[in-house]
């Protein structure tokens, strides 16, 4: 009778199938979190700029302060 000693499935030791099987998901969750960092990051500019404008249509920042303050998130 065959047990599971014999049954390698994804496993086929270090350098079998298994090996490059886990290398492949871990570097696509890797992608996956590095994209999600770098959109994040982009949108807190954007948002930053909306709030910005949101405060200058309200009439609460001066065109001056208004100016430097937009060129200052632009960089």
């Amino acid at each position: 009778m065959m047990g599971f000693a014999n049954c390698r499935g994804f496993g086929g030791g270090f350098m079998g199938s298994g090996f490059w099987f886990y290398g492949i998901i871990i570097l696509l969750v890797a992608l996956v979190v590095l994209y999600l960092l770098n959109n994040n990051r982009s949108h807190s500019k954007t948002s930053a700029l909306e709030i910005l404008d949101q405060e200058y249509a309200k009439g609460n920042v001066s065109d001056d302060d208004y100016r430097k303050r937009k060129e200052n998130l632009l960089k």
